[in-house]
């Protein structure tokens, strides 16, 4: 695969980011502590001579920020580009493809720096001759805060959480929220309920000892951490903390909001309104941005906003956005988003504004194989 990218290296450093080079070669760990086991069967990996899973690098935005916490202050402010190879099991494609992007980490300004990011990277995308694309956008904090106000229990809620922007997770996990449990009591009901009501952590605690004590590493590539968390969700449920028909009904009318900023904030606001959910903080946040964007000179009628959408990855943490060449369906150009959760999984001791893009060379007009 070719592809010029002397003009996007151009407008990039322009913009005033710093080209960086992790290692291709990485600890595996990394990238499975923060994305997930499921991240697994994506990656090519080897083992080091200290018997340490390595992998060939899946993506950038990891590694980048790994690079800004090993030379300075986490909460610094710094913007980085790349352009590089990234390797990654996909059926029925070769597994090395090229990637570019941008990290901005440390800014404050959360809601221009997200509106710099976009325009950015609908200017990245139109030097390949993407200028009328789709663009699509959503924000995670809007579903928070509509299951914080409905009062569902603690571990479904980070259950749900963690499920958002994937479809089927997502619709799976609200199926067992929703249904009759009274029948179907386990085996070790007596030990669930012992840990309904009390305290999380210690009751999380608790079930990594019981495990440790076992000497159970882990079940069905889950850690301990994650059966723990398996542990207090059927605790929740026995104890009756499932989703009620009222509950059931917020959640699938928020998911069908769509269409411009404008359109959806209507209709979520008439949705706070009927229900009385009090979202009102997130409401406010969702349309500052949506303001910010259009000052930032990006036209909100061509933003189509989805209240389902969202990133697979639990670090992500407030407004995401993809750019879809209508003429190739196979997936995004960019997707990019805010991500403040991550530089703390990292090491980082508080939360870092995080925002970024990536690009997906392979998929730019003009590319010959």
């Amino acid at each position: 695969m070719s592809v010029d990218t002397t003009p996007l290296r151009i407008l990039l450093s322009e913009a005033g980011y710093r080209f960086v080079e992790p290692p291709i070669l990485s600890d595996a760990s990394i990238f499975l502590e923060v994305a997930g086991e499921d991240l697994r069967r994506r990656l090519y990996m080897t083992t080091g001579s200290d018997g340490r899973e390595l992998c060939l690098r899946p993506e950038f935005t990891i590694p980048v920020c790994m690079h800004h916490l090993s030379t300075g202050d986490a909460h610094r402010m710094a913007d980085y580009a790349y352009i590089g190879p990234v390797f990654r099991h996909r059926p029925g494609q070769i597994g090395e493809f090229l990637q570019a992007g941008v990290e901005s980490l440390g800014r404050t300004d959360r809601i221009t720096a997200d509106a710099d990011v976009l325009a950015l990277a609908l200017d990245s995308a139109a030097l390949y001759g993407l200028s009328e694309p789709d663009v699509r956008v959503g924000d995670s904090l809007l579903f928070s805060a509509v299951i914080d106000a409905l009062g569902i229990a603690a571990p479904w809620k980070r259950r749900l959480a963690r499920a958002f922007g994937d479809g089927a997770r997502l619709d799976a996990t609200l199926a067992r929220l929703s249904a009759d449990r009274a029948s179907d009591a386990p085996a070790h009901a007596g030990f669930l309920a012992a840990l309904d009501g009390a305290d999380h952590d210690a009751a999380h605690s608790v079930v990594e000892d019981l495990l440790s004590i076992a000497g159970i590493k882990s079940i069905g590539g889950r850690t301990p951490g994650e059966i723990a968390d398996r542990f207090l969700e059927q605790s929740s449920l026995a104890a009756g903390g499932g989703l009620d028909a009222r509950a059931t009904s917020v959640i699938a009318r928020f998911r069908a909001i769509s269409g411009t900023p404008d359109g959806a904030l209507a209709a979520l606001k008439t949705l706070s309104t009927d229900e009385k959910l009090g979202i009102d903080a997130a409401l406010e946040g969702f349309e500052k941005r949506a303001e910010g964007l259009a000052r930032r000179g990006i036209d909100l009628s061509k933003l189509a906003f989805s209240a389902d959408f969202g990133r697979r990855l639990d670090y992500y943490s407030g407004f995401v956005f993809e750019i879809h060449d209508p003429a190739f369906p196979a997936g995004p150009v960019v997707g990019g988003g805010r991500y403040d959760r991550l530089l703390p999984a990292l090491g980082a001791r508080a939360a870092v504004p995080a925002v970024g893009f990536a690009l997906w060379l392979d998929r730019v007009k003009g590319v010959s194989a």
